[in-house]
């Protein structure tokens, strides 16, 4: 996986207003880190059966779709922010568009208009997250059409292969907003601490971490580390909330007993009021 440090913000909508609110989130995103932001639109249809309809109708029905996220924007004061109408499933249209411009992050609402729109997580969000090679956020609709502007995020870390990986992302993303940062190394999966023993461990695997949050000292980002020897799932949004963090940042795949999307993103995705960034 490479980072796309320099893409664009992409975000999908499909004029709910969940997914206003996802632009909301991604237009103060892309302005604090002076990235490009692009706003697609996907819809699905089936083509008429004269062949030479099919092009004026693909035409009337980008024309459509992006009109209608267009005016949607200017309801939710969002003026200005062009929508890209693409044919095909939403998930597939995201994942290529992100692909042909490169995009640094694909942004979606959690809950959107399709047919599982009031169930937990959105079809769309949870195609993403299985299929997407790139940074993913997701904004849950308990966000606003205001976001406060991030001064501090959360990173929840293990000792699985994708923790490197979360923490480059996380310093590089922590240096362009000008943030700080809670670190926390969640134990490792069956660790077990002797009685007597527990701050000792503690202590060994917060040294262990800091040699990998060498990115953070090396850009100046102020940051805390603590060790979570507790459910991350319960841990990591109760820490944003006493710190005051405004974003958790989690990887795909932990080192939990799951070979898929790991337990604590799956569970965070569908529970957390906080937006989530996921990192494959």
């Amino acid at each position: 996986m490479t980072t796309h440090a320099q893409g664009a913000v992409l975000v999908g909508v499909d004029n709910s207003p969940n997914s206003n609110i996802a632009a909301a989130w991604a237009v103060e995103i892309a302005r604090a880190t002076g990235s490009p932001i692009r706003a697609v639109a996907a819809w699905t249809g089936r083509a008429p059966s004269d062949v030479e309809g099919v092009d004026d109708h693909i035409a009337e029905a980008n024309a459509h779709a992006g009109s209608t996220g267009a005016a949607s924007f200017r309801a939710a004061q969002l003026a200005g922010l062009e929508v890209t109408a693409v044919q095909g499933p939403a998930a597939e249209v995201l994942l290529k568009t992100a692909n042909e411009l490169d995009a640094s992050l694909i942004v979606v609402g959690t809950r959107g208009l399709g047919p599982l729109s009031g169930l937990l997580l959105g079809s769309v969000s949870r195609q993403l997250l299985f299929a997407a090679d790139r940074p993913l956020a997701l904004i849950p609709r308990e966000s606003t059409m205001n976001p406060t502007r991030l001064t501090r995020i959360l990173v929840g870390v293990d000792c699985s292969p994708v923790a490197r990986r979360l923490l480059s992302w996380s310093a590089k993303f922590c240096t362009e907003l000008d943030v700080s940062a809670t670190i926390v190394r969640c134990a490792d999966p069956g660790c077990e601490r002797p009685p007597g023993h527990v701050e000792r461990y503690d202590e060994e695997i917060k040294a262990e971490t800091e040699e990998a949050l060498v990115e953070f000292r090396n850009h100046g980002v102020d940051y805390t580390l603590e060790v979570c020897n507790s459910d991350p799932r319960v841990a990591l949004p109760e820490t944003a909330a006493r710190d005051g963090a405004g974003l958790i940042v989690i990887g795909t795949r932990g080192a939990g007993h799951f070979s898929g999307l790991g337990g604590t993103a799956s569970y965070l995705v569908r529970h957390s009021s906080l937006p989530i960034t996921v990192i494959p």
